[in-house]
């Protein structure tokens, strides 16, 4: 049978003794070897009855921020190497959403909305037409936002810096109108006072063009990019007249 070695019992009391005196004073009681490296001076506050020897050696490793090994029999006591800092938590950033509700909106007056309620500064480009929009969005992201606007308006956003700027996508390229020939009348002048549609269907070989300002318009655009009339219904019965004249 094995008998098992008894763990020497150690009573230790400290207010305020140096740490290396109440360690020297818990391996007399082991009556242990040990080192202690001389730079883990410092006041030890502890009252330990009748425990274990291991057991008093982690408490006063905790208490005073040291760790020990054990080499040969001889026990070392040695501070604890400074651990880095956890990394600092990044939250997640949400996009705000905005509200834009409203009819009459102008284009300038929305991206002002949008920079007050998110706290992103949206810009518009001098040379962008002062539109106007009938929205309702309740609760819409910055981008998503900005995609309502720009959408069939010929107008483009992009990201600059910590904000955005809506400016022109360019200039609109105009199907150029075939030369007047014996079979083609040549168009008529436009009259004085422009009707808001067209009377008849658009041929195919003269373009759609806006009836406030005459601009040529192309089928996938809301709203003229030169005055900024809304010609939607104009590209929509457009399209629909083309489509219906195409072959099947």
């Amino acid at each position: 049978m094995m008998f098992r070695r008894q763990e020497t019992l150690i009573t230790l009391e400290s207010r305020g003794k140096d740490a290396r005196e109440v360690f020297a004073e818990l391996f007399a009681q082991a009556k242990v070897d040990f080192v202690l490296q001389v730079d883990i001076a410092r006041p030890v506050y502890l009252t330990l009855r009748e425990t274990p020897f291991l057991r008093a050696l982690q408490l006063l490793c905790e208490a005073t921020n040291t760790r020990y090994s054990v080499r040969d029999g001889v026990y070392y006591i040695a501070p604890l190497a400074a651990a880095p800092p956890p990394p600092p938590v990044q939250a997640t950033e949400r996009p705000r959403a905005v509200r834009l509700v409203g009819s009459g909106l102008t284009l300038r007056g929305v991206a002002a909305e949008i920079s007050k309620q998110a706290g992103v500064k949206v810009t518009v480009s001098p040379d962008a037409p002062d539109l106007r929009f009938n929205l309702n969005l309740p609760s819409v992201s910055v981008e998503a936002a900005l995609d309502a606007l720009c959408d069939g308006t010929g107008l483009r956003w992009q990201k600059q810096g910590d904000g955005y700027v809506i400016a022109p996508s360019g200039t609109p390229q105009a199907r150029p109108a075939a030369a007047p020939t014996a079979q083609t009348p040549p168009a008529r002048p436009a009259p004085a006072n422009p009707r808001t549609a067209p009377s008849r269907p658009v041929a195919p070989d003269q373009p759609l063009r806006c009836p406030k300002c005459r601009y040529a318009l192309q089928l996938d655009w809301r709203y003229c990019p030169i005055c900024g009339a809304y010609v939607k219904h104009l590209t929509d019965r457009a399209k629909r007249e083309q489509e219906a004249q195409q072959p099947r």
